[in-house]
């Protein structure tokens, strides 16, 4: 019996099943916008400090200031606060060593343990003459730890933007103080201004972008930049948590994620939900308006290994009259995506994409018969599984080389220019699936042929007829695809139009005289004039082959006579 992967373990390409099988209606909704993605400090595993890290630094800041000659040392105070937090027992105590840094004390990871979930509590202790955030602000030292500006994006981040840019995220509420999704916001549109950040009920007033990203517990780059403004909604000591729903301050902020919660189905993303206002703000909302179960498609989803106990926990509040002894293992089911948000997010893009493109078949004007747009769509899912496959490396790697490869692509379709490092991402359209239907720009811009084409390479490689290469984006002269067959290997290249066509030509990324096709979405132009830079006179080469799908379209019915034509006329 095969065992299914753990969600440390699931590969991209794995993952598309569980969004191809039990979780279609969740990867559909996501497609529609019609989830709201709320992130937890797991999305941000590995670049920003987690828990078991900045306990030992609270302890450790609190040590170094201890004056042993001050009986009533209030750092000494503190820290004896600190570690009756964690429930010393009389031996461990006896052991505890003030004069010795706190990483050579022999129960440190027992103490750590225990105060990783009562971090609020010990972050609530106070210092005498200091702020009430002293411990939080100075101690854990926020403006270096969550606001560093050398501090990169990761896989999480990115994927997030780029569903951002695509039009299917954009409502995302996160527990995070660092700003590392607006940074990667920042990375992939040259820092042209998409999303909306909100911390304070004020800024909910702001101008509307693509996403609206709210940070109900604050956010350590505002804070910084500043502090008057932002610095107390920074939230992590115990008593602002309890205060945070009765707070006159955050009561617009509050209703807008209650609004959301209520319209919207919860996906949550590296999020515990352990903290008592985010378990409160969902029974609210459940007050106001409940989900059903079970409905069209799961209304709370989690990404991770197993529903714990916190998730349980707000189970029970959502779901208040249908989850019992008899529907539990159901809905918990129903409810997990074995998957962490790494991989989960980037086949969540793939997913989105594919489903455009398959929306964008049924668009083609022509003879093509529903079966053969049926094939066309298999194909594409086809390319889609063959692109997740090539994640077999660093997963940020491939997840930056995606987004500049898809860039890149775009860019040569519509302009006939590769564009410049780095590339902003060129989402495929920045409106949900369900507004493809009624865009009445696609028919003109040539993206439904364009899945046409992807179809048909993804028909090619389902059937081994072709493989396919992929291009190094550096070179000036590379296409975006090389078709191999036994025969040849065939540099591929799209355009939008003759005029894209010809800028391709002038910027060098097609010569007359190279073994290469020229894929036309729309009719095909007139002969283009010779380049410039192509050798007269006979080379031994097939020479540049030019294909219309638009005119291909208008003379197939089937699938198989729409690969053979293609095949002939790209010489394939």
């Amino acid at each position: 019996m095969t065992v299914a992967p753990s969600a440390s373990e699931i590969t991209i390409r794995q993952t598309l099943d569980i969004l191809d099988g039990p979780f279609r209606a969740v990867a559909l909704g996501v497609a529609e916008d019609r989830y709201a993605f709320w992130l937890g400090s797991g999305i941000s595993f590995g670049r920003v400090d987690g828990l078991k890290k900045i306990i030992p630094r609270v302890i450790e800041f609190l040590r170094q200031q201890i004056d042993a000659a001050d009986g009533g040392c209030p750092f000494k105070e503190a820290l004896d606060r600190s570690l009756a937090l964690a429930s010393l027992s009389r031996e461990e105590w006896t052991r505890v060593d003030f004069g010795s840094g706190f990483a050579t004390w022999p129960d440190r990871d027992a103490i750590v343990g225990r105060l990783t979930n009562n971090y609020a509590r010990l972050l609530d202790i106070t210092v005498p003459g200091k702020p009430d955030d002293y411990l939080l602000w100075e101690g854990v030292d926020v403006p270096t730890t969550f606001a560093n500006p050398t501090t990169e994006p990761d896989v999480e981040h990115l994927c997030v933007a780029m569903l951002v840019l695509e039009g299917t995220a954009s409502d995302i509420a996160t527990a995070n103080w660092d700003g590392l999704v607006e940074k990667a916001m920042n990375e992939l549109t040259g820092n042209v201004p998409k999303l909306v950040v909100c911390v304070r009920s004020e800024d909910l007033r702001q101008a509307a972008l693509v996403a609206q990203l709210i940070k109900f517990h604050g956010c350590a780059v505002l804070a910084v930049k500043d502090q008057p403004h932002y610095r107390p909604f920074l939230v992590g000591r115990f008593s602002q948590i309890n205060r945070w729903a009765a707070a006159p301050e955050n009561k617009a902020v509050i209703g807008r994620l209650t609004d959301i919660a209520v319209s919207k189905p919860t996906l949550m993303l590296g999020l515990s939900a352990q903290d008592s206002n985010i378990q409160a703000l969902f029974a609210s909302a459940e007050a106001t308006m409940r989900w059903p179960w079970p409905g069209e498609r799961p209304s709370f989803v989690f990404s991770g290994d197993k529903v714990g106990a916190d998730q349980e926990a707000l189970l029970k509040n959502v779901y208040p009259n249908d989850y019992t002894g008899a529907t539990r293992t159901q809905i918990n089911g129903q409810s997990l995506i074995k998957a962490y948000a790494n991989p989960l997010l980037m086949a969540l893009l793939l997913s989105v994409i594919c489903d455009k493109m398959r929306a964008m078949v049924d668009l083609v004007e022509g003879t093509l018969s529903d079966d053969g747009k049926q094939a066309v769509k298999q194909g594409l899912i086809a390319l889609r599984n063959q692109i997740a496959s090539a994640d077999n490396g660093s997963r940020l790697d491939f997840v930056k080389a995606f987004a500049d490869q898809a860039s890149r692509t775009m860019t040569m379709f519509r302009d006939g220019s590769a564009g410049t490092v780095p590339r902003r991402y060129n989402p495929l359209t920045s409106v949900p699936l369900h507004h493809v239907a009624g865009d009445h720009n696609i028919p003109s811009s040539g993206l439904a042929e364009v899945a046409v084409t992807a179809g048909i390479l993804g028909i090619g490689l389902e059937s081994g007829a072709w493989t396919l290469e992929g291009v190094d984006p550096s070179d000036p002269t590379a296409g975006i695809v090389r078709v191999s067959t036994a025969a040849a290997s065939t540099k591929v290249v799209l355009a939008a139009n003759g005029r894209a066509a010809v800028r391709l030509q002038q910027n060098g990324h097609i010569v007359d005289e190279e073994d290469a096709v020229l894929v036309y979405s729309a009719e095909k132009p007139p002969t283009m004039p010779r380049s410039p830079r192509s050798s007269p006179g006979r080379t031994g080469h097939l020479g540049l082959r030019e294909v219309s799908i638009y005119d291909l379209l208008q003379r197939v019915i089937g699938a198989a006579d729409l690969v053979q034509y293609f095949r002939e006329e790209a010489a394939i």
